[in-house]
C-alpha cells in the first residue's frame, strides 16, 4: 500500500510493480477535465489523491500559471453522533477545509482510528509550439521533497511515475535530460503511460 511505504520511507521493488494499472471511470474524468481546461487557457492545474478510511478522495483543481502549479491540500475525516438517528454516526470527510462528502454510517461500523493517506499528486503540462513536455527536473524535486512514492503527469496522455527502492536520486537532481529511457535506466524509476480511459501500461 502506498501510505504504508510513505510512512517507513520504504519504496517499492521494481519487479513487485504490475505490467498494467487500471482506473475507475470518475478518475478519467477528472483527468480529461483537466487536460481540456490546460489546453483551452495554457495554464497549469493539478489534483491530488487521498484515501481516507478507505475510500478514494480527489481533491478540487488547483490552479497554476503557464510554468507551474503549487500543491497543497488538506483531508480530514470526522464521525459525529447522528442527530436523529440511534446508533448511527455522520461520516463528513473535508478536503481543504470544505465539505466534501457526508453520509450515515451504523456506529459499529466506524473505525476506532481514523486514517488518512496521501497517495498521490497530479498536475498538467500545457501544450506548447513543440508539443506537451515530460516531467522537469522541478517536478522530480518536488517529488522527492515530499517522499512521494508517485507522481502524475497529464498531457494528452498520462503518464506516472514511480520511485523505487533503487531510485538514485543524486542523478535527477543533476540529469536535465528526464527521458522515458534515463528515468528507467539511469535512475532506476518505473514509468507508466495511459492513453485516456485506457489501462497504464508499464514503459
Amino acid at each position: 500500500r502506498i501510505g504504508d511505504l510513505k510512512k517507513s520511507n520504504l519504496f517499492p521493488y521494481e519487479f513487485n510493480l504490475p505490467e498494467a494499472i487500471s482506473f475507475p471511470e470518475d478518475f478519467w474524468k477528472d483527468v480529461i477535465k483537466l487536460y481540456k481546461d490546460t489546453v483551452t487557457d495554457g495554464l497549469e492545474r493539478e489534483i491530488a489523491l487521498f484515501l481516507a478510511d478507505g475510500e478514494l478522495v480527489v481533491t478540487e483543481t488547483k490552479q497554476g500559471d503557464e510554468k507551474s502549479v503549487k500543491s497543497n491540500h488538506t483531508v480530514s475525516v470526522k464521525y459525529t453522533p447522528h442527530p436523529t438517528k440511534r446508533e448511527y454516526f455522520r461520516k463528513e470527510v473535508l478536503i481543504d477545509n470544505k465539505l466534501s462528502k457526508r453520509r450515515e454510517i451504523y456506529y459499529k461500523r466506524a473505525p476506532k482510528v481514523v486514517s488518512v493517506e496521501y497517495l498521490f499528486n497530479m498536475h498538467t503540462h500545457p501544450k506548447t509550439e513543440y508539443g506537451f513536455s515530460f516531467f522537469s527536473s522541478q517536478d522530480l524535486k518536488s517529488m522527492i521533497e515530499s517522499n512521494a512514492v508517485i507522481s502524475g503527469l497529464i498531457t494528452d496522455k498520462l503518464w506516472l511515475l514511480v520511485r523505487t527502492d533503487k531510485a538514485d536520486i543524486n542523478d535527477i537532481l543533476n540529469n536535465e535530460d528526464l527521458s522515458v529511457e534515463n528515468l528507467k535506466e539511469k535512475m532506476k524509476f518505473v514509468v507508466y503511460c495511459a492513453e485516456f480511459n485506457r489501462k497504464a501500461i508499464k514503459q
